[in-house]
């Protein structure tokens, strides 16, 4: 399958939906790119982090939510 997509000047792309269909992907779905010469490989990374919240943001904050952290940040 080869399909066309253009690329924007913030050099964004849309994944074409015959794509999107083929690899199954959703919103938020992580994918990864490898490049060899002028050949650009993209791959659907099989690992989805469901924590609410489609950045990960709060997945990333989480280590910071102990007793520790409430005692040194409680005058702020």
């Amino acid at each position: 399958m080869r399909q066309v997509s253009r690329l924007t000047s913030k050099g964004q792309i849309t994944i074409p939906k015959a794509v999107r269909q083929a690899l199954s992907l959703v919103e938020g779905d992580l994918v990864t790119f490898a490049v060899t010469d002028d050949v650009a490989t993209m791959r659907k990374i099989a690992m989805r982090v469901e924590t609410g919240d489609r950045d990960g943001t709060t997945a990333q904050l989480e280590e910071w939510g102990g007793p520790a952290d409430a005692d040194a940040y409680r005058d702020l």
